[in-house]
């Protein structure tokens, strides 16, 4: 079966640990995946600003699902955004706060994200690996922007089992997923990747098989599930390596590069 789709996860997977890339390497394949009518995806927890900062000379040719699947465009085009209802949104960041104190919360939307002004110092230098454009408020919880994530940042060691009782304790209506580096982003159950890429293969008519997927965490399970051709990296969690048919190297060493060779030169 020919490969139709290309969908990547950024962090730990298309980036290096210093968040670059070979670009001239990647812009020859981009060459040839436009030659072949190929797609190319970035599915990342990070917002469309974010992707499209990393894909500037692409940024319109491309497709984003982004936050998790929350925000779906093809190129410039807004498809679908999840949005938090807003007393469900107020309530889940009261219960963050109070249950962990602690612990850095950011509210994202598809044009940046939120965090209170009192939060550490180390938490908001953070955010900006990640988000391109962060603003400090008062308070989340009386926040009147449209929000489609909240994050927070947890001890790496513990924070796999607190996604989990955040999923025993939250409303049925939302859902929470490491995305690695101690982060959990909780965005709508309907917000996955899966439902994102379902979405853009709908309008490009390309069948599940016809798609090639890559990930290495919990957020890029559903996405990493549905296709044969999914490739999680060699340092992914548990759940993306039992998710996928096939395990790759490392980020640092270029492996989705290596892998999307392939697949150009019909390997796969």
């Amino acid at each position: 079966m020919t490969i139709k789709l290309i969908a990547v996860d950024l962090d730990g997977t298309f980036l290096r640990d210093d968040k670059s890339y070979d670009k001239e390497r990647f812009a020859h394949q981009f060459e040839r995946m436009q030659e072949q009518d190929i797609h190319f995806v970035v599915a990342s927890g990070n917002p469309t600003l974010a992707i499209a900062e990393y894909f500037k000379e692409f940024k319109d040719k491309i497709g984003y699902v982004a936050e998790n699947g929350a925000v779906v465009q093809d190129a410039k085009e807004l498809l679908k955004e999840y949005l938090f209802d807003n007393k469900l949104y107020r309530e889940t960041v009261n219960y963050l706060k109070e249950t962990f104190s602690e612990t850095g919360l950011l509210a994202v939307n598809n044009q940046g994200g939120f965090y209170e002004k009192s939060e550490p110092v180390e938490f908001i230098q953070d955010l900006t690996d990640y988000y391109p454009k962060v603003t400090g408020v008062e308070s989340l919880a009386v926040l009147t922007h449209d929000i489609s994530m909240l994050t927070g940042h947890f001890p790496v060691s513990i924070y796999e089992k607190i996604s989990a009782q955040l999923n025993a304790e939250m409303s049925h209506k939302l859902q929470a997923k490491a995305s690695g580096f101690g982060y959990i982003d909780i965005n709508s159950v309907d917000a996955t990747k899966k439902n994102g890429l379902n979405l853009l293969q709908n309008r490009w008519h390309i069948l599940d098989e016809e798609v090639a997927t890559f990930g290495d965490n919990d957020n890029d399970q559903e996405m990493l599930a549905f296709t044969p051709n999914s490739f999680s990296m060699a340092t992914g969690s548990r759940l993306a390596k039992q998710s996928s048919n096939h395990i790759i190297g490392l980020n640092q060493d270029d492996s989705v590069l290596d892998t999307i060779d392939d697949i150009l030169d019909h390997k796969f």
